[in-house]
């Protein structure tokens, strides 16, 4: 345990070196509302909308993290808490400790990987 956090500790000192080959996020910005409305399957996560419709057998209707669609599901991801309410989501990072954000960090690194990002996150 003790080892993994020093590893996250790692990573964020290092974390203003671009990560080479990362794709450039698009500059098209989305509320709350934009996601909602949105008609493709996607979320955002830490301030970045990921286009997830590869990932519908995870965050489509039936699908396990299905609640984490078409909101910012930071929140959710940084807590590993599926069952926040949309008063709780809409709250963002605020308040969140440190392991917490270094799980949104994983969280956001993974999606960066393996999901096209399609905009930015703007809280109203």
């Amino acid at each position: 345990r003790h080892h993994h956090h020093h590893h996250h500790h790692l990573d964020s000192m290092s974390s203003p070196t671009p990560v080479r080959d990362a794709p450039a996020v698009p500059t098209t910005r989305f509320t709350a509302r934009d996601l909602a409305q949105s008609s493709a399957l996607v979320l955002a996560c830490d301030g970045v909308v990921f286009d997830v419709s590869d990932g519908a057998d995870f965050y489509g209707e039936n699908g396990p993290y299905a609640s984490l669609a078409r909101v910012d599901a930071s929140r959710a991801l940084a807590t590993m808490n599926l069952k926040l309410t949309h008063e709780e989501l809409a709250r963002g990072c605020e308040g969140l400790s440190a392991d917490e954000l270094a799980t949104l960090a994983e969280w956001k690194a993974k999606f960066m990987s393996k999901y096209r990002a399609v905009g930015t996150f703007t809280r109203e």
